[in-house]
């Protein structure tokens, strides 16, 4: 079970900033974003097509060859591209259909459709077997009994810092509190004199690069593959409805919560032989929740809609 931990911790963090992102988004602007996964898809994406080297067979059409840029510099210019892709979403998408008041079941179903489209557009132009970075090999090495790469133990710290920098955000700066009081009330904000729409715009570029990153994290920990956010979408809705849909807090918690119960669940003894079920211990917590208290651990019931 022990064995187990590292690789839970590992998901957790990866889970809990995916929680964080999809339920600052729904926070603000009550859209239950099926295209999530694609986003954080796309941030890994772009990663490895701006560091891999020029020479690699990564996209079919040559003039999209990757660019062989500093993994960093890689890293950092695919989070912005993310945020640029959210924002276009809002403006073009997402910002129309709210002012032609479409309801919350058409805007869940745009959203499905957008997943869809966004997948197999990935599968067009990428390969479809798993790619990894183009990083250095590194040996599992023992901290305090759980077994972890440096990298991966420098994965777990940089995930950490980015949650507290997202809390630090979120309650100190101005755009932060006006993001918390257009999620309790988007009308009393506008009294108030916050510019609702601005605000949902800086949430979608916000959420969009959070999401950005923590499909870079999932690329450095496992592998690229065109389909990865969707794996993962389930155990972060699962993860945001137990911290509380609508709560950024709760959210890190709820994800990281399911992280480790999944992976921990590997080392059960009814799972052996069956590890492609793990996450049938995260759904059923989920349902369960759903059940005893729908507005999650940390959730409020006015916040569920």
């Amino acid at each position: 079970m022990l064995e187990q931990l590292g690789n839970g911790l590992l998901l957790g963090v990866i889970i809990a900033l995916g929680s964080v992102a999809l339920s600052l988004l729904y926070g603000v602007t009550r859209i239950v974003n099926f295209a999530h996964g694609e986003i954080i898809a796309f941030g890994a994406i772009m990663a490895l097509f701006f560091s891999s080297s020029p020479d690699s067979s990564l996209l079919y059409l040559d003039r999209f060859s990757p660019l062989g840029i500093n993994f960093l510099t890689s890293v950092i210019l695919s989070i912005l591209l993310c945020g640029v892709f959210g924002g276009l979403l809002e403006l073009c998408l997402f910002k129309p259909l709210r002012k032609n008041n479409f309801g919350n079941i058409a805007v869940l179903v745009v959203t499905i459709g957008l997943s869809i489209f966004l997948r197999h557009i990935y599968l067009l132009f990428a390969s479809a077997k798993p790619t990894s970075y183009i990083l250095e090999l590194q040996r599992r090495e023992d901290y305090f009994g759980v077994q972890l790469t440096p990298r991966n133990v420098q994965v777990l710290i940089i995930g950490f810092a980015v949650m507290v920098l997202v809390g630090i955000f979120l309650t100190y700066t101005r755009t932060g509190k006006a993001m918390r009081a257009v999620r309790d009330s988007s009308d009393l904000a506008s009294i108030s004199g916050i510019n609702s729409d601005y605000i949902i715009l800086v949430t979608w570029i916000f959420s969009s690069m959070l999401a950005g990153f923590t499909g870079i994290i999932q690329g450095v920990i496992n592998n690229v593959r065109w389909n990865m956010g969707f794996l993962i979408l389930l155990l972060i809705f699962a993860g945001t409805v137990l911290g509380g849909i609508g709560t950024s807090f709760g959210a890190m918690f709820g994800g990281f919560i399911i992280g480790i119960l999944v992976q921990l669940s590997v080392g059960l003894e009814f799972m052996d032989g069956h590890t492609e079920a793990k996450n049938a211990i995260a759904l059923a917590l989920m349902i369960i929740i759903l059940l005893v208290r729908p507005q999650g651990i940390f959730g409020n019931k006015d916040r569920i809609s």
